[in-house]
């Protein structure tokens, strides 16, 4: 990527599923699946080092289904997806709490944190019927509307 001619060095190091829920209770009571009433919530933080120039994205998926009129949580991920940025501290401001991207960078890193995050929900949930729900295709510009530093 480059800005201003100056080359920004980003690397993908690791990425952490942290947290994982199969509800197979709310799963098994499903009689009638019907794909377009569930309902998927996406969460966001970000955790800057500045002094090692790591940034992760925690990014969570919660898929919700409507049971007797309630929704009820049928799975949940959450993933960690650690970046090695080059002179972090010149491309991502915090300021009470609040990340600013001086750059633009914050959709690519998100759409890479969603692309990991649809390929682990597809392996966790192989063999049941939410193998025919894949994490939507989404516009990482507004996921990143309003993130929260951790």
């Amino acid at each position: 990527m480059e800005t201003e001619n100056k080359q920004i060095e980003i690397r993908l190091l690791k990425v952490k599923e942290t947290n994982f829920c199969l509800n197979t209770e709310v799963l098994d009571s499903i009689t009638d699946f019907d794909i377009n009433k569930i309902q998927i919530e996406f969460g966001l933080k970000a955790e800057p080092k500045f002094e090692d120039n790591i940034f992760t994205l925690h990014i969570l998926v919660k898929y919700m289904y409507p049971i007797n009129g309630r929704p009820e949580k049928i799975t949940e991920l959450t993933t960690a997806n650690t970046f090695k940025i080059k002179e972090l501290k010149d491309i991502i401001k915090c300021n009470d709490n609040e990340i600013q991207d001086t750059i633009g960078i914050l959709p690519t890193l998100v759409g890479v944190a969603v692309g990991t995050l649809r390929g682990i929900l597809i392996v966790k949930t192989a063999g049941t019927i939410l193998s025919e729900c894949p994490v939507p295709i989404i516009n990482p510009t507004e996921l990143c509307e309003g993130m929260k530093k951790k």
